[in-house]
């Protein structure tokens, strides 16, 4: 039996996104990390506006979908530069606060030719965000259909039991709860897993990649990792395995989807846009191996290209149609499909 998000005539509202901004300074063509008091060479470089609440936004308001925004940045040139690129991309930000003073998060990303990364991240004054700065904005979850929170491995004041208490009040008032936690730097410690495992029981839709999910669980092979999540209480569990495709999780359903074949120019964010395309599909009500096809689509899009990175929902939807899942009234709007 496939599984569907219960209110599809919820589409009007925003997606409530609670997470880290930061600025990603990103090197590509890095043939091998230096050891320490040597250098090596890259071929290019851009500074982007991102965290994984920023890809995120982004990725969804490429795509179509309304986009309110709750976090934090410094008071400096890179916050500046935040919410100029978010308010551009029409994000609302009434919920951004700025730290006066502070500094805003910056992370270095090494890309390798094949894609693959590595970062190095300072986070400035996202170490101060926390409940106190979300509470003033509980207006922005409840006019939001899903409430997502993001990256908070690189929100060390707003803890695991913080958003376990958030989950539990959105949960009581009837919404759609999104986690991905993105990368714990600590290397997941038994207390952080026996408060994480705790967290998804009341989460609705869990979002790791593969790693993060080998981690969490301890499961030697990616189907059974998935099992076990849902065991630990999570209602719908999606995992992104990069250039192997994506797999979704729930009671009823266990379903694969391989990815696009693309040349890639960096995979900085393709977690993130994979998201938003499935949550795209998902808040539609599609079957879920459809929103896996979206997933896949729109980070192929983005992982393919090194300017205008996000992709339309016309693009995204031209580029699924190889699938063959999409629904036949949605893919009659695409247009002509995708090439990199």
């Amino acid at each position: 039996m496939s599984s569907s998000n219960p209110n599809p005539d919820r589409t009007s509202q925003p997606v409530c996104l609670i997470g880290n901004l930061t600025i990603d300074l990103i090197i590509n063509q890095v043939p091998e990390l230096p050891v320490w008091g040597q250098e090596v060479l890259g071929v290019s470089h851009s500074q982007v506006s991102s965290g994984q609440a920023g890809y995120t936004a982004f990725a969804l308001r490429g795509l179509g979908v309304p986009v309110s925004l709750i976090s934090l940045v410094g008071d400096d040139l890179y916050g500046q530069q935040i919410q100029t690129d978010l308010q551009k991309s029409g994000v609302d930000l009434d919920g951004v606060s700025v730290y006066p003073g502070g500094q805003t998060g910056i992370t270095v990303a090494i890309v390798r030719a094949d894609g693959e990364r590595a970062f190095v991240s300072n986070l400035g004054c996202s170490v101060h965000f926390g409940l106190k700065d979300i509470a003033p904005f509980a207006n922005k979850q409840r006019e939001a259909d899903i409430v997502g929170v993001v990256g908070i491995f690189n929100l060390p004041g707003f803890s695991l039991p913080d958003v376990h208490r958030l989950f539990t009040d959105l949960r009581a008032a009837g919404k759609t709860t999104m986690l991905d936690s993105g990368w714990d730097p600590q290397k997941w410690q038994p207390d952080t897993l026996r408060d994480f495992r705790a967290l998804l029981g009341k989460t609705t839709l869990f979002m790791p990649n593969w790693d993060e999910a080998r981690a969490i669980t301890g499961a030697d092979n990616l189907p059974d990792s998935g099992r076990a999540l849902l065991g630990y209480g999570a209602e719908l569990v999606v995992i992104k395995n990069g250039e192997e495709g994506s797999y979704v999780f729930t009671q009823n359903e266990e379903s694969f989807l391989p990815a696009l074949e693309v040349e890639v120019h960096d995979a900085v964010g393709a977690g993130d846009t994979f998201n938003a395309g499935f949550i795209t599909g998902y808040r539609q009500g599609w079957r879920l191996k459809a929103c896996l096809a979206l997933g896949n689509a729109a980070a192929a899009i983005y992982i393919s290209r090194s300017a205008n990175r996000f992709p339309s929902l016309a693009e995204a939807l031209a580029a699924a149609s190889p699938y063959g899942l999409i629904p036949p009234t949605v893919q009659a709007n695409a247009k002509p499909a995708f090439s990199p």
